[in-house]
């Protein structure tokens, strides 16, 4: 299968795509591993996306698509799970263009969708797992759940820390913010027939042992 998820970009620990992927059998493909690897690797499209992160500009969707083609092209035929691309209309224009010249057109985009109780849960679990501690090398970090604010790290002995940027509110608003963003893109795919949407409650795997479900159940 070829799929599109649509995905929150704030998760830390293992999202239910990940789960998806395996019960699939495909890659899962992230925007942000393909930039990774582009820059580790000194290639012409991590040397340029390199400049621009260290400029602080704007990624341009040209350079978007050039990494996502590259990929994609190896990726075509096996089948992926591509997270955390398109997140504009603009760019789902170009990706479908890309599979139809590929022949290899989506089978279905799923969307994981947080409300209510669900969001609560995913906003304490994450901000929990978002421990900084005052050593900045360490690399130790607490179990989901488990942050004790007033303890002191047993790897480093400094005591816990937390950013700003990884405190409830900041993250419910990253969240907020997320939703209005993708919605174009939730709609240029419910347009097409493609979109299909997947309440986040429980385990990540019980959310993948759901959208897998209802993935078989919309390529029937």
């Amino acid at each position: 299968m070829r799929v599109v998820i649509l995905e929150p970009t704030a998760w830390a620990w293992e999202t239910p795509g990940a789960s998806l992927a395996r019960y699939l059998a495909v890659p899962r493909i992230t925007f942000g591993d393909l930039v990774r690897e582009h820059i580790h690797k000194g290639t012409g499209l991590g040397l340029r996306t390199r400049q621009i992160l260290d400029s602080g500009g704007p990624f341009p969707d040209e350079l978007r698509a050039a990494i996502v083609r590259e990929r994609l092209c190896r990726a075509a035929d096996e089948g992926f799970l591509l997270a955390h691309h398109p997140f504009t209309a603009a760019q789902a224009l170009t990706l479908d263009e890309l599979l139809l010249e590929l022949g290899a057109p989506l089978d279905a985009v799923l969307s994981l969708r947080l409300h209510g109780e669900g969001l609560e849960r995913h906003v304490r679990r994450e901000a929990a797992g978002r421990a900084r501690f005052g050593q900045p090398a360490c690399s130790h970090r607490p179990a989901a759940g488990t942050l004790a604010a007033e303890s002191p790290c047993d790897v480093c002995g400094d005591d816990l820390r937390r950013r700003r940027a990884d405190e409830e509110n900041t993250l419910r608003g990253h969240l907020g913010k997320y939703e209005v963003m993708v919605e174009p893109v939730t709609r240029h795919y419910a347009e097409r027939g493609l979109l299909v949407t997947v309440d986040v409650v429980g385990t990540p795997e019980g959310t993948a042992d759901r959208a897998l479900t209802a993935l078989r159940q919309r390529i029937r």
